[in-house]
């Protein structure tokens, strides 16, 4: 079957190392056809991307389906396990003291905090990990406004490309185990994660401002180096590194973060220890 690309061009500008690569190609080891890996930002907009890396389009024809970290239909589920249960909220679970540090950051970057219906209404019921990743948002934008719009996003391009093709859309990771991690961490442990991240913003806008710098030269290497892999990570990897091999009998287009990708942990160094042979598309 012919493919279509009836996805809009995107432009923009976008600095790209000489030798640097967000798409890598994965052959050998028994593999009767090739199968892809293409690094992607949460955060970043794909416009002024996705068309400056190199044979995207080729490995989107040479392949047959798409996997992503989860499986797109999964939002829902995940959305649910982010929300206290029983009705609770914030207020409910952090000290009065980490509550009004939460209040100061909102206050710094939506102008209200909590006292706002309208800032209840959209954090007021989150849990103190899923409040961290919307905290990530807010201070991402507003030193990056331009760079993030949650309309549009890599994986939304890859899912909308993959329907136009009528491609399955898979997941590595299970929603289930997905969920089931959000909801085993304790409160306590998660109020600290959380106030880490509020009481080290600096560092953090340090860090945010690093890895998008690498990201744009296409150096999954230099993110790795920024972004340190937590034990969490490494073993998610190792779990995917030995699920490819069977989902790779099919030609399959893997899109996965880029800080999962470089160092001697990622994903493209465990799959050249399994035997294939990894190499990034110029």
């Amino acid at each position: 079957m012919k493919k279509l690309f009836a996805i809009l061009i995107l432009t923009g500008v976008f600095t790209m190392g000489a030798d640097a690569q967000l798409l890598y190609k994965v052959s050998g080891n028994g593999l009767d056809k090739d199968s892809y890996i293409v690094g992607i930002h949460k955060l970043v907009n794909p416009q002024g991307i996705v068309q400056r890396i190199p044979g995207i389009k080729e490995a989107m024809i040479a392949t047959d389906q798409m996997y992503f970290e989860l499986t797109p239909d999964s939002a829902s589920f995940i959305k649910a396990a982010r929300t206290l249960a029983g009705g609770k909220n914030l207020k409910e679970v952090l000290t009065p003291g980490q509550y009004d540090k939460l209040n100061a950051f909102l206050k710094k970057y939506e102008s209200v905090g909590l006292e706002s219906p309208h800032v209840q209404k959209r954090y007021g019921n989150l849990t103190p990990i899923a409040m961290k990743d919307e905290l990530e948002k807010l201070l991402f934008v507003a030193n990056h406004m331009s760079e993030y719009d949650p309309t549009h996003t890599f994986n939304e391009y890859f899912e909308a490309q993959a329907k136009v093709n009528k491609e399955p859309r898979c997941g590595l990771n299970s929603t289930d185990e997905q969920i089931a991690h959000l909801k085993k961490l304790p409160m306590q442990r998660q109020a600290e994660i959380l106030m880490d991240f509020i009481e080290h913003e600096d560092a953090q806008l340090g860090t945010m401002d690093k890895i998008v710098a690498a990201f744009e030269k296409q150096d999954v290497d230099a993110i790795a180096k920024v972004q340190k892999m937590n034990p969490e990570i490494a073993r998610t990897i190792t779990i995917w590194s030995t699920m490819m091999p069977g989902i790779m009998k099919t030609p399959t287009l893997f899109v996965v973060d880029a800080a999962k990708l470089g160092g001697e942990e990622g994903l493209l160094s465990r799959l050249k220890k399994g035997g294939y042979t990894v190499e990034g598309v110029k």
